[in-house]
């Protein structure tokens, strides 16, 4: 925020009549505020004030060098609202000027609501006032400051008053820094992600990279994508998404890889969904969403989680809607990344409940993912029959409730037996990780997740392949081969399919279907040999 500076700056200069103070003082003034040296301004204001404390010069003097001063804290807040306000009691017509340099000042100390207080005496003139750019700077600090007093239509209404007012203006960018996380607030009415995405296609400001206004862009978009896919309007959520994509991946890419992973897959998803002509799939298979809408963990939990109350939890509607969406995301652009390879789902819903968990530690996290034998009531033989005329099942639970300072993951990918040691019926398995919220920078509420689950079980099946496969490679760019190109995990993964396993063998053993046995243990027969 370092540009408010060009205000304070324009501030020296604003007073156009000014009280008799002696030639000698004034000179004095003028060269400390010269060198920046706003504390020995400061006692030179309180000099000349005590000989008269109207002088009009020595309050400006004095609100000037405490405004300068106010980023240090201590003090210096205080005194510059202070002295803002005796200065405009006597310079009425410097008041915009004075309370847009106030808040400013009063930022320092967090106090927000003194902030939000002065915008009626504010907004409706500073632009003019102070200039675009520090408009755009107040407008940007005064959306945060609603931020901070969790007032979040409030903040939206007074960024979308400003934007809307430097609209196609380049500082119009001075109103977007660190305001992104307004724009996954779920609440958000569809009608409202429409507004705003008519008013960030005038504000795209191509040419800079680094225009701060992107990721509130890029997560309205992703999401206003997400509500036209629900209601099947894939033609309007490919024209939405087609706002950053293809043209601006770097600038996306150059805040947050996975915000722009996410898009990404989304842009290649529906491309492919408005594609006209259409071969028919090459292949289909079947995925099995088993909704599992209770964890009630039997005691005794593992020593090291045992102090929290409970980790139990209760599957959302939404959850499982989420894990959809992204299902759907994830089967279109496989198709097209695979050429013809299709997957549909059925969802299976249970009354049955998790029971106990396979618990690991490590450096950062812990994880605990289900137990599937330990599902309660046991599934029927009706849907172990359902699972086993598909390809997969993704075990869809609520995961486990996430202790404050404590990171557990509950998902993961593999294979699993849904038969008997005698009878094996090998089927991919993918495990839910619900329990994430949707800006968290987790995979679990991201159409990558299902990716990076598969991907874990086509490392076995592709072992071969000139990759490296060890602990999330993904992680390591320096590992990546050498005609890898990209940095991200979904680079990694495309380059991956591309580059090995599509020219293998078209990825034809990507299946599970009637399958005795996995590919881990091929994997490990293959490599004894």
């Amino acid at each position: 925020m370092n540009g408010f500076k060009l205000f304070l700056f324009y501030i020296f200069f604003m007073v156009t009549s000014v009280a008799a103070v002696d030639s000698t003082s004034r000179a004095k003034a003028d060269t400390l505020l010269k060198k920046q040296d706003y504390v020995s301004a400061f006692k030179l204001a309180e000099t000349i004030l005590k000989s008269d404390p109207n002088d009009r010069y020595g309050l400006w003097l004095r609100f000037t060098s405490a405004s300068q001063l106010a980023n240090q804290k201590g003090k210096w807040p205080e005194e510059c609202w202070t002295s803002a306000k005796e200065f405009i009691a006597i310079a009425a017509e410097e008041e915009v000027v004075s309370l847009t340099s106030a808040i400013w000042c009063l930022n320092h100390e967090n106090r927000y609501s003194e902030m939000t207080s002065l915008i009626p005496k504010v907004i409706p003139f500073a632009q003019e006032k102070v200039g675009d750019g520090n408009y755009g700077l107040l407008i940007n600090t005064l959306t945060i400051a609603y931020m901070r007093l969790n007032e979040k239509e409030k903040a939206r209404e007074i960024l979308f008053q400003g934007l809307s007012q430097l609209s196609g203006k380049k500082e119009a960018m001075n109103t977007g820094y660190n305001v992104a996380e307004l724009f996954y607030d779920e609440q958000i009415s569809f009608s409202e992600r429409e507004r705003w995405h008519e008013l960030f296609q005038n504000n795209l400001f191509k040419d800079t990279p680094t225009n701060p206004l992107i990721p509130s862009i890029a997560w309205n978009t992703s999401l206003l994508t997400d509500e036209y896919v629900k209601k099947g309007k894939y033609h309007f959520a490919l024209d939405t998404i087609s706002l950053l994509y293809p043209e601006l991946d770097t600038n996306v890419s150059s805040y947050w890889n996975f915000l722009r992973d996410q898009l990404l897959i989304k842009y290649k998803a529906l491309l492919f969904k408005n594609r006209k002509l259409k071969e028919p799939p090459r292949r289909n298979l079947k995925m099995i969403f088993l909704v599992v809408p209770k964890t009630r963990l039997q005691d005794p939990l593992p020593k090291k989680l045992a102090t929290y109350e409970t980790l139990d939890a209760d599957l959302s509607d939404k959850d499982l809607s989420d894990l959809l969406l992204s299902f759907i995301y994830f089967r279109d652009s496989f198709e097209e990344l695979s050429k013809g390879v299709h997957w549909d789902y059925e969802v299976i819903q249970t009354n049955s409940e998790i029971k106990t968990t396979n618990f690991i530690e490590e450096r950062s996290r812990f994880v605990m993912q289900p137990s599937i034998e330990s599902i309660q009531p046991a599934l029927s033989s009706d849907v172990l029959e359902k699972i086993k005329a598909a390809d997969g099942v993704v075990v869809v639970w609520p995961g486990t409730k996430q202790p404050e300072g404590v990171l557990i993951t509950n998902g993961g990918g593999t294979e699993w037996n849904y038969g008997t040691p005698l009878d094996p019926e090998v089927r991919l398995t993918i495990i839910s990780d619900s329990n994430k919220t949707i800006a968290s920078g987790n995979h679990a509420n991201h159409p990558i997740f299902l990716y990076h689950e598969l991907f874990h079980v086509l490392e076995w099946a592709y072992h071969k392949s000139n990759f490296p496969k060890k602990d999330h490679p993904y992680a390591r760019r320096k590992e990546w081969p050498r005609d890898y190109n990209g940095n991200t995990e979904w680079d990694f993964y495309s380059e991956t399919f591309n580059k090995r396993m599509m020219k293998e063998d078209s990825m034809d053993r990507v299946y599970w279907m009637g399958r005795k046995e996995g590919f881990f243990g091929i994997k490990n027969k293959e490599e004894k040999r």
